[in-house]
């Protein structure tokens, strides 16, 4: 099958992860990368932020101690919003040159969902403000749904991965790996993940959704998406 063709849907400043013990050693390479947090880390944004209540999460990720107070005011004229997506590749390399002095380990993810997807995603995750005063809402559009509005595919120079599973409520969450499922995927479909411990086709990203869906036991509930990954250099 040719390759289905993708919208942008944001950027990640992530690391890779070890794969973890309860992990299919002979299915997954010993690092993964993800856009889910409970796979990998990338870094976050808060809303209501604080310095003292976000400091450790942020250090932890990299960031100098003493720079954690320029975070919020840099984040206010960058393209970034919650939970943790970069609305261009330009953005989130911004935020590495400025704020990860030792970037040695940390990687770009540029996430796209597939034409054919896009539009059914975002009518179903149509995103809505509550304005407690007067108890209304506005439309409102930020994160993925607000780069995925702007219809544009990846920006080229970045390092195709394949497709990764991820259940999407208000942002990403769990990743298809996060219950094991490469293991049910692999026993009942024959669908290996490739080098980088994702899905090398669309093809088989729609078979392994079908199976998902027909087998929600295997899974975090939800709906999820067959996200396309291209990793690109932290630097331009």
């Amino acid at each position: 099958m040719e390759e289905a063709a993708c919208i942008a849907a944001g950027f990640f400043v992530t690391k890779p992860a070890a794969r973890g013990a309860s992990r299919s050693p002979d299915l997954l390479p010993p690092q993964l990368v993800s856009l889910s947090r409970c796979i990998a880390p990338s870094y976050q944004v808060f809303w209501g932020w604080d310095v003292e209540k976000h400091k450790a999460e942020a250090f932890a990720f990299g960031i100098p101690a003493d720079r954690v107070s320029e975070l919020h005011p840099w984040e206010k004229t960058h393209g970034i919003t919650y939970p943790n997506v970069f609305h261009s590749l330009d953005d989130a390399r911004a935020f590495v040159v400025a704020f990860l002095p030792a970037p040695h380990d940390v990687i770009i993810l540029g996430a796209s969902l597939p034409l054919a997807l896009t539009d059914e995603f975002l009518v179903h995750h149509k995103q809505r403000v509550h304005h407690m005063q007067t108890n209304t809402y506005t439309d409102t559009c930020y994160g993925m749904n607000l780069v995925l509005t702007a219809r544009q595919p990846l920006p080229e120079g970045g390092e195709r991965m394949g497709f990764e599973m991820v259940l999407f409520e208000g942002h990403l969450t769990c990743s298809w790996l996060c219950t094991g499922t490469e293991r049910d995927v692999f026993n009942a479909l024959g669908i290996r993940p490739n080098a980088h411990g994702l899905i090398e086709t669309y093809e088989d990203a729609l078979r392994v959704d079908a199976w998902m869906q027909e087998h929600p036991e295997k899974a975090e509930p939800g709906p999820y998406y067959p996200w396309l990954i291209a990793r690109y250099r932290a630097s331009g």
